[in-house]
């Protein structure tokens, strides 16, 4: 009996079912696995191509705008160039002679230059004999000093 309780088909039958089922299952979640895994690294590769290209978009149109600028600064400096020699120009001594000249002034006679005496001492008492009775002012002497 024991040779035919082996050889009976429900008694074999049982776990060979049991198994295929448990290994298809493992088949399955292991696609799924495979699967999920393919989709996250398409997707990341994806992600980083993107990526590169945006920033190679974001570097290029940087460099326009920098040859703009530089362009801008260029111009610029010829325009600063051009102001400096008006300045100059306007300022020469020859131009502002001829320009008064020509609105009708007349040159100067020789310069005279006039000094003045003080009247008030630096500390702040009176100069003049007569009016040593009247009383300084207090601020005078702070307002003379030099600083």
């Amino acid at each position: 009996m024991s040779a035919v309780a082996l050889q009976h088909p429900r008694a074999v039958a049982a776990p060979v079912r049991q198994r295929t089922v448990a290994v298809e299952r493992e088949t399955v979640a292991g696609g799924r696995r495979t699967l999920v895994l393919a989709i996250t690294t398409v997707l990341i590769i994806a992600a980083g191509v993107f990526g590169a290209v945006a920033l190679n978009a974001m570097a290029a149109d940087a460099a326009v705008q920098a040859r703009a600028l530089e362009r801008e600064v260029v111009a610029a400096e010829r325009r600063y160039a051009e102001l400096v020699v008006a300045v100059a120009v306007k300022q020469d001594p020859a131009r502002i002679r001829a320009e008064a000249l020509a609105m009708g002034l007349v040159p100067s006679a020789a310069a005279r230059h006039l000094t003045l005496e003080r009247a008030i001492a630096a500390d702040g008492a009176w100069a003049e004999a007569g009016s040593r009775a009247l009383t300084p002012d207090p601020l005078k002497p702070l307002l003379t000093l030099e600083r």
